[in-house]
């Protein structure tokens, strides 16, 4: 690598830094703002059901099979082989692919989701039927169209543009609180939210689809140049971020959802809005993985492997002393902090808080030992592990819940037992990987 070429790659590595930093600073901004806010113009019922119907879509972030995910990478390597007409198959079979899978879920949420009797499965408290339904519906299209931004966001990055990918979705999360906090301040209906958040989200998968076409006029849309071949060949590892997303949704969403199913609106709330501030560290922890992710890329590449396992030793022992530190902050501080944000509407209830910010620590914990496997494609076993013991825990805390009458122990200790395990299967994934590494440095060495 030249001079000239150093310069640049650091730039860009600069830029995405800042913008990681906007996107974490928008994600909690909007994640502590909206829940005074909200609680102020909506009560905590109305505020409980939202929260409740909200986290139901979640479910359709991996409706794409990581093939978004999986897009980005091969694009980006094509592109920097210049092979761009490979590109434009791999951009325009996800965008075929998309279209199929958006298509047959719109069909299966108009078709069934009006015959649904919500209120019979979930506590809706003064929201009428009918209202829950179109917001159901309405967050459901907004989460299925979030998976074309993600493939534009793809063509930015093949771009050379990692920041812009990175900008563009925090900018739309950020505008998508606004709209909400907007129409909620104007009607108490919750419908008139959800309608504000597709809006937002349409306006925003248009501007982006401009710039990409701006930027790079030979990445047009289109089935032209589609091929089923293709996207067979990034089904396997499309599969590992499916897992990965699958798990994520079951163990974020799924105690919101049991809750809403055995528990009230007010334990939706206190459990939600306690999750939110525990959670605070994981945004602070994923901005240091997705930095050190390129690097750990880089020098397996260049075959720098004492580089490799020295950074990987530095970067899990730090998150291990920030992690220790951050609990036991929290853990004396949160009770005053809930207080104070939410106006005494909800308080730190214990030892539920406690269990919930360990259950916290051991997932920073994993996140950042798999980045060094995930940059490398050894994660895939982690992912399987994960996504399987997710279900489990899930499937216990259920049963958990409802046998202890819907107590926020009883839903959060079964998380904490699930990410203990996966801290533990990850921790031992990556010494052997390690291991492997240092082996193969002595023997180049020799």
């Amino acid at each position: 690598m030249n001079k000239t070429e150093a310069v640049l790659s650091r730039n860009r590595l600069v830029r995405t830094f800042g913008a990681q930093i906007y996107n974490q600073a928008v994600t909690i901004a909007v994640q502590l703002a909206l829940v005074p806010v909200l609680l102020y113009f909506w009560g905590t019922e109305r505020y409980g059901v939202w929260i409740l119907l909200s986290a139901i879509p979640t479910y359709l972030t991996f409706a794409d099979l990581g093939f978004t995910m999986a897009a980005k990478n091969v694009m980006t390597i094509k592109v920097a082989e210049g092979n761009r007409s490979g590109a434009v198959v791999t951009y325009q079979s996800i965008f075929m692919l998309l279209n199929a899978v958006i298509g047959v879920a719109l069909l299966l949420l108009v078709g069934v989701v009006p015959f649904l009797k919500i209120s019979g499965i979930f506590a809706l408290g003064s929201t009428k039927e009918a209202s829950a339904i179109a917001v159901l519906i309405l967050l459901a299209i907004n989460v299925l169209l979030t998976q074309y931004l993600l493939l534009f966001a793809s063509g930015l990055r093949s771009a050379g543009r990692p920041a812009e990918e990175v900008f563009w979705s925090a900018s739309a999360r950020l505008m998508e609180g606004v709209a909400t906090v907007i129409a909620a301040s104007w009607n108490e209906d919750i419908v008139a939210a959800a309608l504000a958040i597709v809006a937002n989200r349409i306006a925003f998968n248009f501007v982006v689809w401009l710039r990409l076409r701006f930027l790079e006029p030979w990445l047009a849309l289109g089935i032209r140049h589609a091929s089923l071949d293709e996207t067979r060949r990034l089904f396997h590892p499309s599969l590992s971020f499916m897992l990965v997303s699958i798990g994520q949704a079951l163990t974020i969403q799924g105690p919101v959802v049991i809750l809403g199913a055995i528990g009230t609106p007010i334990q939706v709330v206190i459990f939600s809005t306690s999750r939110t501030l525990a959670r605070l560290g994981t945004s602070a922890i994923n901005m240091v993985n997705f930095t050190f992710t390129p690097e750990y890329s880089r020098l397996y590449g260049l075959e720098r492997f004492q580089q490799f396992a020295r950074l990987a030793r530095l970067h899990i022992s730090g998150t291990i002393a920030v992690t220790i530190v951050y609990v036991g902050t929290l853990n004396v501080s949160g009770g005053v902090l809930l207080a104070t944000w939410t106006h005494r509407r909800v308080v730190a209830e214990q030892p539920f808080f406690f269990l919930l910010l360990l259950a916290v620590a051991f997932e920073m914990l994993w996140s950042a030992a798999l980045m060094p496997l995930a940059s490398i494609n050894q994660h895939i076993a982690a992912s399987r592990i994960f996504s399987f013991l997710s279900i489990v825990g899930l499937a216990t805390s259920y049963t958990a819940c409802k046998w202890y009458d819907g107590s926020l122990v009883a839903v959060t200790a079964p998380l904490l037992g699930l990410h203990m395990l996966v801290t533990a299967f990850v921790i031992v994934q990556l010494w052997f990987r390690l291991r492997a590494v240092s082996r193969q440095f002595r023997i180049d060495k020799e």
